[in-house]
């Protein structure tokens, strides 16, 4: 089944992005559920960075959730709201 875990940063610690972002990097890279697509959110004005979504694969939700929680950007806070909702796709055009 798949999944869009959907993320926004805590807009009082500004910097914590760019301080977790290589260990983030590693948590995607060991992933324990499949990365269809993920990427940062940006500001609709800017390119500035506030946010994450990934859409991802796995057998249930628990292990969604807990994939989410071991995430460093998590862990320290750089996420101040995540959401995680089942997605059926119904139209792909590539």
């Amino acid at each position: 089944m798949h999944y869009v875990i959907y993320c926004m940063d805590d807009p009082s610690t500004p910097n914590a992005r760019d301080q977790h972002y290589a260990e983030h990097r590693a948590h995607l890279a060991a992933a324990t559920v499949k990365l269809l697509v993920c990427g940062p959110l940006t500001a609709v004005s800017s390119e500035k960075r506030v946010g994450s979504m990934l859409l991802v694969e796995a057998d249930d939700i628990s292990d969604v959730k807990a994939f989410a929680e071991r995430d460093p950007f998590y862990v320290n806070r750089v996420w101040n709201d995540v959401q995680i909702h089942p997605f059926v796709k119904s139209t792909d055009n590539r």
